[in-house]
């Protein structure tokens, strides 16, 4: 089967050519306040940074302005009109504002800024996977690949070339292959727990998605499948019967691995109480809509910002709980987690 082996047979192809942008002191500066503190300053500061010609300005802006996560669930952006999000976000022209991952000033990284710009356009998924990849965007290129097996399309995945500047090495393709080469099949809690990869959560659920394919399904014991369940965004599915305390504590564990992860544990830790409430982080993936919506607050350019920086940072967390607390408008459940309760009552509008 062309999906086993082209997981079995990982490729190391990695590029070394790019042209990578060189961070001034004062954009590290800027980029330490947007992560970690005032969210109006810091983006006027990288403003005035852009128009000065700061490739690493020009490159966040851009992506702020043109992906949805980093900008679109920023309620300070959210309620600026047109206008004033265009001089904040944007370069100047004489025709009009536009982004400036298409108006960078400096030429050597325009494939870099088309590549970023344009990965989400095409049809090509593979292609701009490896276009992004070959730019050093590893985080937003691996999450193509995730996003599109998560899809059911192994038939995009099957067809990437061989020429992936390295993409097919990613961290949970990696896994994935390890285990579908590996003798041991069994998924326990306590095998994943003992496992040490920043990817395994990743892998897992795509190993789950492609049990029926492969016939995993009988490998998967009652409480992983639990806890999967959860990581779906379906925790009010589980059965009656099960180990929250347990449950809450594997999240907790494999957290301090999974820094996606650990924006919901983050989260729900704030909620200061005499006890632990062994439903927050079960009900927030189910408002959320899973660790499919955790995949996709990441970095908005690694070139600026890395991967683990950016996760690590309160921007992150911030964004996860505004998604959180504006998805909580359609949630159609009774709220069940004192925490989330809590939470959504000292942030409605």
């Amino acid at each position: 089967m062309k999906i086993k082996a082209m997981l079995t047979g990982v490729l190391f192809l990695i590029s070394s050519s790019n042209v990578v942008a060189q961070q001034s002191t004062a954009f590290s500066a800027a980029a330490d306040e947007w992560l970690n503190g005032p969210e109006i300053s810091s983006l006027e500061a990288m403003r005035v940074l852009a128009k000065a010609g700061d490739v690493s300005a020009q490159l966040l802006l851009g992506q702020i302005d043109r992906d949805t996560p980093p900008g679109g669930f920023s309620t300070y952006l959210a309620n600026l009109d047109p206008a004033e999000r265009s001089e904040l976000l944007r370069s100047d022209v004489d025709q009009g504002t536009k982004n400036w991952l298409l108006n960078l000033t400096d030429p050597d990284f325009e494939q870099m800024g088309k590549a970023i710009f344009g990965y989400r356009l095409s049809r090509d998924r593979m292609g701009d996977a490896v276009a992004i990849q070959k730019q050093n965007e590893f985080a937003a290129a691996e999450y193509i690949v995730w996003e599109t097996m998560m899809g059911g399309r192994f038939d995009m995945v099957n067809a990437m070339p061989v020429d992936n500047g390295g993409l097919s090495n990613a961290g949970f393709l990696q896994w994935i292959s390890a285990y579908v080469s590996g003798s041991n099949k069994a998924l326990t809690m306590n095998r994943l727990l003992k496992d040490t990869s920043s990817d395994k959560i990743a892998g897992l659920l795509t190993v789950k998605r492609l049990s029926r394919v492969l016939g995993f399904n009988r490998h998967f014991s009652d409480e992983i499948n639990q806890f999967i369940t959860i990581l779906k965004g379906q925790g009010y599915d589980l059965p009656e019967d099960s180990n929250l305390v347990k449950l809450n504590a594997d999240f907790s564990e494999i957290a301090e691995i999974d820094l996606a992860l650990s924006l919901v544990t983050r989260s729900c830790d704030k909620c200061a109480g005499d006890s632990i409430d062994y439903e927050c982080v079960i009900q927030s993936l189910e408002i959320v809509g899973g660790y499919n919506t955790l995949m996709t607050i990441r970095t908005p350019v690694e070139n600026a910002i890395s991967a683990e920086a950016f996760l690590k940072s309160d921007r992150a967390l911030a964004i996860f709980e505004n998604i959180l607390n504006s998805r909580s408008n359609y949630y159609p459940r009774p709220i069940r987690s004192t925490c989330v309760a809590d939470f959504l009552a000292q942030n409605k509008h």
